[in-house]
């Protein structure tokens, strides 16, 4: 993570995205497979706020911290 503190960069906005959504997503998936449901969409909407809400937390996560990864803290100065 590269990022200063309150910005993110591209790469670490579409790894955020893509890893959170992807996990979330797939143990959803996984979750709907093992209980015998059906793939429609009653079942597969929470599974897809679920997956948006791991995305949008790993992004305020990265806006939160800085390039040393260090949670609410500045910038450290050189």
């Amino acid at each position: 993570m590269k990022s200063k503190f309150l910005t993110i960069d591209t790469r670490d906005f579409i790894t955020g995205l893509f890893i959170a959504f992807l996990t979330a997503f797939l143990t959803g998936i996984l979750k709907i497979f093992e209980t015998g449901s059906a793939l429609n969409w009653p079942t597969i909407k929470p599974v897809l706020i679920a997956g948006l809400c791991a995305a949008i937390s790993y992004i305020i996560k990265c806006l939160m911290s800085n390039s040393k990864d260090e949670l609410f803290m500045k910038e450290p100065t050189m």
